[in-house]
């Protein structure tokens, strides 16, 4: 479930949860598909709390940004964990969408 942090005009940000997986993209899917059709054109995720994506939340997220990006919006995923974020550039996300990684005060100790 994406919890929603702000919703400012044609901006959303929202929370991705723990787990982006085969159990959670179908709902969070949903949810942001709901969120585009009824005028979302900025989608900010907030991936610090996340600890696992797979292939379905990596389809997930090019899903929307070839969404957005035909209704000229966008869509950044933000506070990434290193390993997260080594994945989406490596993938090649870093070309289509902005992906940033948690600032140092924010990285939880070992």
């Amino acid at each position: 479930m994406l919890h929603i942090v702000e919703r400012t005009g044609d901006h959303v940000t929202g929370a991705l949860p723990v787990d982006v997986d085969l159990y959670s993209t179908p709902s969070l899917r949903a949810e942001v598909d709901r969120m585009i059709n009824e005028g979302c054109r900025h989608l900010t995720l907030d991936a610090s709390r996340m600890l696992f994506i797979d292939s379905t939340g990596i389809t997930a997220l090019v899903s929307w940004y070839q969404r957005l990006a035909a209704l000229r919006g966008s869509v950044a995923v933000r506070g990434l964990s290193d390993h997260h974020h080594s994945l989406l550039t490596r993938l090649g996300l870093d070309t289509v969408m902005t992906i940033s990684g948690r600032p140092l005060h924010e990285v939880p100790p070992p």
